[in-house]
């Protein structure tokens, strides 16, 4: 083989093997980007194996460590996409569009503090307090009622709704030790929920499972929320303590 025809064969090798993130609009920093304005956290990570096709991504899988999601703190989660096609001339601009995915899971999950300070965002009960014993979550905290601070205490429980959002029922709800009204539990209930919702995702994660337990919210694609995640990379190894 001449050593024209070489050059030209290994410029075409070369060519080929580039991955399609390294063409302009598709540098990693640009996916990083995209993805903090869907995902916003403190720190995150990402692994993706690109396609052969603009905007193609044959697997993308995303760590993110105290993270908001859809309004619920989150100490981690993990997400992954496989057969992700997004809008190339939005990931230009550093925005996500996602245009057809193939598959998707999420596993997360939340420590009692974090669950204390998403209670105490945006909430009338201050001071709060949570505990759980593996199944209910438990609280207490004070509430203004007519312009004096009322002690409140209440037990509750985490749902998964329609499978792609969290609920949080109350069980019982008390007031300087009076317990409270169905209708003023229920009304209480439609201003704090769902807990995670993901209406305004550029793509939806289908929940399966959660698990409460005296440490930890965890909410799960997979059928068995204390199973080892198969799909979980870039962080600590996920496990549930009963």
């Amino acid at each position: 083989m001449s050593g024209r025809r070489a050059a030209v064969l290994t410029a075409a090798v070369l060519i080929v093997c580039v991955p399609a993130w390294a063409e302009p609009g598709y540098d990693p920093g640009l996916l990083r980007q995209a993805f903090g304005t869907f995902i916003p956290a403190r720190e995150m990570r990402l692994d993706v194996v690109p396609d052969l096709y603009p905007g193609g991504f044959a697997r993308i899988s995303i760590y993110a460590k105290r993270a908001s999601l859809g309004g619920m703190l989150v100490d981690e989660v993990w997400f992954r996409l496989v057969g992700v096609s997004l809008d190339a001339p939005a990931l230009q601009r550093g925005e996500l569009v996602i245009l057809d995915t193939r598959d998707t899971a999420l596993h997360a999950r939340a420590s009692i503090k974090r669950l204390e300070e998403y209670f105490q965002e945006g909430n009338p009960v201050k001071d709060v307090r949570l505990w759980s014993d593996g199944q209910y979550l438990y609280g207490s905290g004070t509430v203004p009622v007519g312009g004096a601070m009322a002690k409140v205490s209440f037990r509750g429980f985490f749902a998964v709704g329609g499978t792609k959002d969290v609920y949080f029922y109350v069980d019982t709800l008390r007031v300087n030790g009076f317990p409270m009204l169905a209708p003023l539990i229920r009304k209480w209930e439609a201003e704090i929920n769902p807990i995670l919702r993901q209406t305004d995702w550029p793509v939806t994660f289908k929940l399966r499972t959660l698990k409460m337990t005296r440490d930890w919210l965890v909410v799960s694609s997979q059928a068995d929320p204390e199973a080892p995640c198969l799909f979980c990379t870039g962080g600590d190894a996920p496990s549930v303590t009963p």
